[in-house]
Protein backbone atom coordinates (compact mmCIF):
# COMPACT_ATOMS: atom_id res chain seq x y z
CA UNK A 1 0.00 0.00 0.00
CA UNK A 2 1.05 3.65 -1.01
CA UNK A 3 2.64 5.40 2.04
CA UNK A 4 -0.32 8.30 0.89
CA UNK A 5 -3.05 6.04 1.78
CA UNK A 6 -2.98 7.04 5.50
CA UNK A 7 -3.04 10.22 5.03
CA UNK A 8 -5.72 11.11 2.51
CA UNK A 9 -10.28 11.12 3.69
CA UNK A 10 -12.80 11.40 1.14
CA UNK A 11 -12.93 15.43 1.85
CA UNK A 12 -9.64 15.84 0.77
CA UNK A 13 -9.03 17.07 -2.57
CA UNK A 14 -6.01 15.65 -4.48
CA UNK A 15 -2.99 18.04 -4.93
CA UNK A 16 -1.00 17.86 -8.08
CA UNK A 17 2.34 16.78 -7.76
CA UNK A 18 5.69 19.33 -8.75
CA UNK A 19 7.45 18.42 -11.45
CA UNK A 20 11.06 17.89 -11.49
CA UNK A 21 13.52 19.60 -11.03
CA UNK A 22 11.47 20.83 -8.16
CA UNK A 23 12.58 23.51 -5.14
CA UNK A 24 11.07 23.65 -2.46
CA UNK A 25 11.50 26.92 -0.13
CA UNK A 26 8.36 28.07 1.44
CA UNK A 27 5.71 25.84 3.95
CA UNK A 28 2.84 27.09 2.63
CA UNK A 29 3.00 25.66 -0.55
CA UNK A 30 0.41 23.15 -1.39
CA UNK A 31 2.95 20.71 -2.35
CA UNK A 32 4.07 20.43 1.36
CA UNK A 33 1.18 18.31 2.52
CA UNK A 34 1.90 17.72 6.39
CA UNK A 35 4.91 19.20 8.77
CA UNK A 36 5.04 17.03 12.06
CA UNK A 37 6.62 19.07 14.76
CA UNK A 38 7.88 21.61 12.02
CA UNK A 39 6.42 25.06 12.10
CA UNK A 40 5.82 26.08 8.61
CA UNK A 41 7.27 29.61 6.75
CA UNK A 42 6.65 31.93 3.97
CA UNK A 43 9.83 32.25 2.67
CA UNK A 44 11.62 29.30 4.43
CA UNK A 45 10.27 25.69 3.91
CA UNK A 46 9.60 25.64 8.12
CA UNK A 47 11.43 25.56 11.61
CA UNK A 48 12.09 22.76 13.43
CA UNK A 49 10.08 22.29 17.12
CA UNK A 50 10.92 19.80 18.31
CA UNK A 51 13.66 16.83 19.16
CA UNK A 52 12.69 15.90 15.38
CA UNK A 53 10.90 17.12 13.00
CA UNK A 54 9.36 16.07 9.40
CA UNK A 55 8.21 17.93 6.44
CA UNK A 56 6.08 15.14 3.66
CA UNK A 57 6.70 16.64 0.41
CA UNK A 58 4.72 15.80 -3.23
CA UNK A 59 6.90 15.25 -6.18
CA UNK A 60 6.62 13.52 -9.39
CA UNK A 61 9.76 11.35 -9.91
CA UNK A 62 8.51 9.54 -13.34
CA UNK A 63 10.28 6.34 -11.71
CA UNK A 64 13.87 7.80 -11.64
CA UNK A 65 16.16 8.29 -8.74
CA UNK A 66 16.91 11.88 -7.73
CA UNK A 67 19.50 13.62 -5.67
CA UNK A 68 18.24 15.65 -3.10
CA UNK A 69 19.74 18.86 -1.29
CA UNK A 70 18.86 20.31 1.65
CA UNK A 71 19.54 23.93 3.34
CA UNK A 72 19.70 23.92 7.41
CA UNK A 73 20.22 26.86 9.56
CA UNK A 74 20.88 28.04 12.76
CA UNK A 75 20.31 31.96 13.71
CA UNK A 76 19.55 33.59 16.72
CA UNK A 77 15.72 33.13 16.99
CA UNK A 78 16.88 29.07 16.54
CA UNK A 79 18.98 29.52 19.61
CA UNK A 80 16.25 30.86 21.98
CA UNK A 81 14.18 28.26 20.36
CA UNK A 82 16.29 25.91 21.65
CA UNK A 83 16.57 27.80 25.37
CA UNK A 84 13.24 27.59 26.14
CA UNK A 85 13.03 23.66 24.97
CA UNK A 86 16.18 22.62 26.91
CA UNK A 87 16.30 25.07 29.59
CA UNK A 88 20.05 25.39 30.25
CA UNK A 89 22.03 25.85 33.33
CA UNK A 90 23.42 28.97 34.29
CA UNK A 91 27.43 29.23 32.76
CA UNK A 92 26.64 26.59 30.27
CA UNK A 93 28.10 26.92 26.70
CA UNK A 94 26.35 27.30 23.17
CA UNK A 95 27.68 24.42 21.77
CA UNK A 96 27.88 23.14 18.41
CA UNK A 97 24.75 21.20 17.20
CA UNK A 98 25.33 17.59 15.44
CA UNK A 99 22.13 16.94 13.30
CA UNK A 100 20.78 13.75 11.66
CA UNK A 101 18.47 14.13 8.32
CA UNK A 102 16.64 11.49 7.12
CA UNK A 103 14.54 10.46 4.11
CA UNK A 104 11.69 7.88 3.82
CA UNK A 105 12.89 6.59 7.19
CA UNK A 106 16.93 5.96 6.32
CA UNK A 107 19.58 7.98 7.73
CA UNK A 108 21.46 9.70 5.29
CA UNK A 109 23.76 12.56 6.06
CA UNK A 110 24.09 14.45 9.18
CA UNK A 111 24.96 18.29 9.25
CA UNK A 112 27.73 19.89 12.33
CA UNK A 113 26.05 23.26 12.50
CA UNK A 114 27.98 26.01 15.07
CA UNK A 115 27.67 29.49 15.16
CA UNK A 116 30.51 32.26 15.11
CA UNK A 117 31.58 34.54 17.93
CA UNK A 118 31.73 37.60 16.27
CA UNK A 119 33.22 40.40 18.52
CA UNK A 120 29.64 42.02 19.12
CA UNK A 121 27.26 39.45 17.71
CA UNK A 122 26.96 35.65 16.93
CA UNK A 123 27.16 34.45 12.90
CA UNK A 124 24.57 32.91 11.54
CA UNK A 125 25.60 29.51 9.98
CA UNK A 126 24.41 27.37 7.13
CA UNK A 127 24.91 23.82 6.67
CA UNK A 128 24.39 21.39 3.32
CA UNK A 129 23.74 18.34 2.71
CA UNK A 130 23.36 16.14 -0.40
CA UNK A 131 22.37 12.76 -1.22
CA UNK A 132 20.47 10.19 -3.54
CA UNK A 133 17.73 7.95 -3.88
CA UNK A 134 17.11 5.12 -5.79
CA UNK A 135 14.18 4.76 -8.37
CA UNK A 136 12.02 2.47 -6.15
CA UNK A 137 12.28 4.74 -3.03
CA UNK A 138 10.02 7.01 -4.34
CA UNK A 139 6.24 5.55 -4.56
CA UNK A 140 3.55 6.23 -7.04
CA UNK A 141 2.38 8.36 -5.00
CA UNK A 142 5.08 10.86 -5.28
CA UNK A 143 5.28 11.61 -1.46
CA UNK A 144 8.99 12.26 0.12
CA UNK A 145 9.83 12.68 4.13
CA UNK A 146 12.34 14.60 4.66
CA UNK A 147 13.63 14.39 8.68
CA UNK A 148 15.94 16.16 10.55
CA UNK A 149 16.63 14.39 13.87
CA UNK A 150 18.95 15.05 16.67
CA UNK A 151 21.97 13.08 15.77
CA UNK A 152 23.80 10.91 18.24
CA UNK A 153 27.09 11.50 19.12
CA UNK A 154 29.53 9.10 21.03
CA UNK A 155 30.60 9.21 24.89
CA UNK A 156 33.91 11.23 23.97
CA UNK A 157 31.87 13.89 22.27
CA UNK A 158 28.61 13.63 23.84
CA UNK A 159 29.79 16.84 26.22
CA UNK A 160 31.33 18.95 23.54
CA UNK A 161 27.98 18.87 21.48
CA UNK A 162 24.93 20.47 22.44
CA UNK A 163 22.14 18.28 23.75
CA UNK A 164 18.38 18.53 21.33
CA UNK A 165 20.49 19.89 18.89
CA UNK A 166 17.66 19.61 16.30
CA UNK A 167 14.95 22.32 18.30
CA UNK A 168 15.24 25.52 16.53
CA UNK A 169 16.87 24.28 13.24
CA UNK A 170 15.64 26.06 10.08
CA UNK A 171 14.67 24.29 6.68
CA UNK A 172 15.54 26.83 4.23
CA UNK A 173 14.54 24.36 1.27
CA UNK A 174 14.87 21.46 -0.74
CA UNK A 175 15.93 20.95 -4.03
CA UNK A 176 15.32 18.06 -6.08
CA UNK A 177 16.51 16.75 -9.11
CA UNK A 178 16.46 13.76 -11.75
CA UNK A 179 20.04 12.06 -12.52
CA UNK A 180 20.71 9.20 -14.40
CA UNK A 181 20.63 5.19 -13.23
CA UNK A 182 24.89 5.61 -14.49
CA UNK A 183 24.93 8.79 -13.21
CA UNK A 184 26.55 7.45 -9.69
CA UNK A 185 29.22 9.66 -8.04
CA UNK A 186 32.41 8.38 -9.56
CA UNK A 187 36.23 9.74 -9.78
CA UNK A 188 38.75 10.98 -7.54
CA UNK A 189 38.60 14.35 -7.05
CA UNK A 190 39.89 17.18 -4.84
CA UNK A 191 37.94 20.04 -3.11
CA UNK A 192 38.45 23.59 -1.66
CA UNK A 193 36.93 23.17 2.05
CA UNK A 194 33.90 26.04 1.34
CA UNK A 195 33.47 23.73 -1.90
CA UNK A 196 33.10 20.55 -0.33
CA UNK A 197 31.25 22.02 2.18
CA UNK A 198 28.69 23.42 -0.29
CA UNK A 199 28.35 20.45 -1.90
CA UNK A 200 27.56 18.72 1.20
CA UNK A 201 30.74 16.24 1.25
CA UNK A 202 31.31 17.51 4.46
CA UNK A 203 30.30 19.26 7.25
CA UNK A 204 32.40 21.41 9.88
CA UNK A 205 30.42 24.00 11.58
CA UNK A 206 28.51 25.38 8.70
CA UNK A 207 29.09 27.98 5.74
CA UNK A 208 28.19 31.97 6.73
CA UNK A 209 26.58 34.53 4.36
CA UNK A 210 23.27 35.24 3.03
CA UNK A 211 23.07 32.43 0.86
CA UNK A 212 25.53 30.63 2.98
CA UNK A 213 28.32 30.04 0.39
CA UNK A 214 31.88 31.75 2.37
CA UNK A 215 33.63 29.12 4.91
CA UNK A 216 34.38 32.27 7.56
CA UNK A 217 36.41 31.24 10.42
CA UNK A 218 36.87 27.77 12.08
CA UNK A 219 34.70 27.18 14.68
CA UNK A 220 34.74 23.72 16.27
CA UNK A 221 36.77 20.54 16.63
CA UNK A 222 34.62 18.52 15.03
CA UNK A 223 34.20 17.54 11.36
CA UNK A 224 31.47 15.26 9.94
CA UNK A 225 32.25 13.74 6.79
CA UNK A 226 29.44 12.74 4.27
CA UNK A 227 31.28 11.56 1.68
CA UNK A 228 30.84 8.31 0.35
CA UNK A 229 34.11 6.62 -0.11
CA UNK A 230 35.21 3.64 2.34
CA UNK A 231 38.55 6.22 2.47
CA UNK A 232 38.08 9.93 2.43
CA UNK A 233 41.09 12.44 3.28
CA UNK A 234 40.91 15.51 5.00
CA UNK A 235 43.28 18.20 4.94
CA UNK A 236 42.27 20.47 7.92
CA UNK A 237 43.89 23.49 9.98
CA UNK A 238 44.17 23.73 13.58
CA UNK A 239 43.94 27.33 15.17
CA UNK A 240 42.70 28.58 18.33
CA UNK A 241 39.33 30.49 18.87
CA UNK A 242 37.34 32.35 21.42
CA UNK A 243 35.56 30.38 24.00
CA UNK A 244 32.04 29.83 23.29
CA UNK A 245 29.70 32.27 25.11
CA UNK A 246 26.93 31.27 27.72
CA UNK A 247 24.05 29.90 26.12
CA UNK A 248 20.86 32.04 26.07
CA UNK A 249 18.61 31.49 29.00
CA UNK A 250 14.93 32.61 29.21
CA UNK A 251 14.47 35.07 32.28
CA UNK A 252 12.73 33.78 34.98
CA UNK A 253 11.64 37.90 35.74
CA UNK A 254 8.51 38.58 34.59
CA UNK A 255 9.62 42.34 33.78
CA UNK A 256 13.03 40.79 31.89
CA UNK A 257 10.50 39.24 29.50
CA UNK A 258 8.95 42.71 28.53
CA UNK A 259 10.34 44.94 26.14
CA UNK A 260 12.48 47.41 27.65
CA UNK A 261 13.80 43.89 29.57
CA UNK A 262 14.72 42.42 26.62
CA UNK A 263 16.68 45.28 25.15
CA UNK A 264 18.97 45.19 28.18
CA UNK A 265 19.46 41.23 28.35
CA UNK A 266 20.98 41.56 24.57
CA UNK A 267 22.72 44.94 25.52
CA UNK A 268 24.42 42.68 28.65
CA UNK A 269 25.01 39.71 26.04
CA UNK A 270 26.73 41.80 23.89
CA UNK A 271 28.92 43.26 26.34
CA UNK A 272 29.82 39.92 27.50
CA UNK A 273 31.46 39.05 23.85
CA UNK A 274 32.81 41.64 23.44
CA UNK A 275 34.81 41.28 26.84
CA UNK A 276 35.50 37.64 25.92
CA UNK A 277 37.31 38.26 22.55
CA UNK A 278 38.71 41.13 23.87
CA UNK A 279 40.12 38.47 26.84
CA UNK A 280 40.82 35.88 23.84
CA UNK A 281 43.19 38.37 22.02
CA UNK A 282 44.86 39.73 25.18
CA UNK A 283 45.48 36.22 26.35
CA UNK A 284 48.80 33.98 26.13
CA UNK A 285 47.05 30.94 25.98
CA UNK A 286 45.49 31.59 22.46
CA UNK A 287 48.06 30.09 20.68
CA UNK A 288 47.08 26.93 18.81
CA UNK A 289 48.42 23.24 19.95
CA UNK A 290 50.84 22.09 17.69
CA UNK A 291 49.56 19.00 15.85
CA UNK A 292 51.41 16.47 17.04
CA UNK A 293 49.86 17.02 20.42
CA UNK A 294 45.88 16.83 18.99
CA UNK A 295 44.35 13.08 18.95
CA UNK A 296 42.10 12.17 16.19
CA UNK A 297 39.15 9.62 16.94
CA UNK A 298 36.56 8.98 14.19
CA UNK A 299 33.18 7.14 14.80
CA UNK A 300 30.65 6.27 12.54
CA UNK A 301 27.43 8.15 13.54
CA UNK A 302 24.77 5.12 12.11
CA UNK A 303 26.49 1.83 12.99
CA UNK A 304 27.82 3.94 16.50
CA UNK A 305 31.22 2.21 15.69
CA UNK A 306 34.71 3.56 15.75
CA UNK A 307 36.27 3.98 12.27
CA UNK A 308 40.55 3.43 11.39
CA UNK A 309 41.75 6.82 11.39
CA UNK A 310 44.99 8.28 10.98
CA UNK A 311 46.42 12.18 10.58
CA UNK A 312 49.75 13.30 9.47
CA UNK A 313 51.32 16.74 10.43
CA UNK A 314 51.94 18.31 7.49
CA UNK A 315 53.16 21.88 8.79
CA UNK A 316 52.78 23.32 12.58
CA UNK A 317 49.42 24.11 11.91
CA UNK A 318 47.84 21.39 8.70
CA UNK A 319 46.94 18.41 9.33
CA UNK A 320 46.55 15.24 7.20
CA UNK A 321 43.57 12.99 7.87
CA UNK A 322 42.33 9.59 6.61
CA UNK A 323 39.13 8.17 7.34
CA UNK A 324 38.96 4.30 6.34
CA UNK A 325 34.87 2.70 6.70
CA UNK A 326 33.36 -0.66 6.34
CA UNK A 327 29.65 0.95 5.51
CA UNK A 328 28.51 3.72 3.59
CA UNK A 329 27.22 6.88 6.21
CA UNK A 330 28.34 9.90 8.35
CA UNK A 331 31.30 9.72 10.49
CA UNK A 332 32.08 11.86 12.83
CA UNK A 333 35.79 13.25 13.08
CA UNK A 334 36.64 14.61 16.54
CA UNK A 335 39.93 16.79 17.52
CA UNK A 336 40.91 16.64 21.40
CA UNK A 337 44.39 17.74 22.81
CA UNK A 338 45.84 16.23 25.36
CA UNK A 339 47.21 18.02 28.59
CA UNK A 340 44.60 21.26 28.02
CA UNK A 341 45.05 23.94 30.91
CA UNK A 342 41.72 24.74 32.61
CA UNK A 343 42.78 28.28 32.02
CA UNK A 344 43.21 27.68 28.44
CA UNK A 345 39.47 25.77 28.14
CA UNK A 346 37.81 29.07 29.88
CA UNK A 347 39.18 31.51 27.07
CA UNK A 348 40.30 29.79 24.47
CA UNK A 349 39.50 26.55 22.63
CA UNK A 350 41.10 24.26 19.53
CA UNK A 351 39.19 24.48 16.29
CA UNK A 352 39.60 23.14 12.48
CA UNK A 353 38.82 24.16 9.39
CA UNK A 354 39.11 22.43 6.45
CA UNK A 355 40.66 23.35 3.50
CA UNK A 356 40.67 20.53 1.44
CA UNK A 357 38.94 17.32 0.46
CA UNK A 358 39.56 14.08 -1.39
CA UNK A 359 36.70 12.35 -2.41
CA UNK A 360 35.01 10.97 -5.44
CA UNK A 361 32.61 13.62 -6.77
Amino acid sequence: MAIGAWFATEFDEPVPARELPAMFASGGDPEVLLADQVARGVAILGRVQGESGAVVLKVRTGGRPVRVRVDLHVDGASQTAWSRAAAPARGMRELPRLVMVRAQGSDRAAALISRQRGRLRMVEAHAWVEFDLRSDEVGDDGLLIIEVVDGTPPPWAATALSPLAAIGVRINQVEIVAIEEGEQRGGSARLAGAAAQLAGFVSAGGLVGARGRGQGHPRSRFIVVNATDTTVRCRVRISAATAPPAAVRQPSQKWLRRQQGQTVLKAFRVAQRGAGYALFEASPFTRPPHPDRLAVRAVHLVGGTECRVSATTQTEDTLDVVIERAAPGPVLVGLTERDTPGVRRRVAETVCQVIELECRR
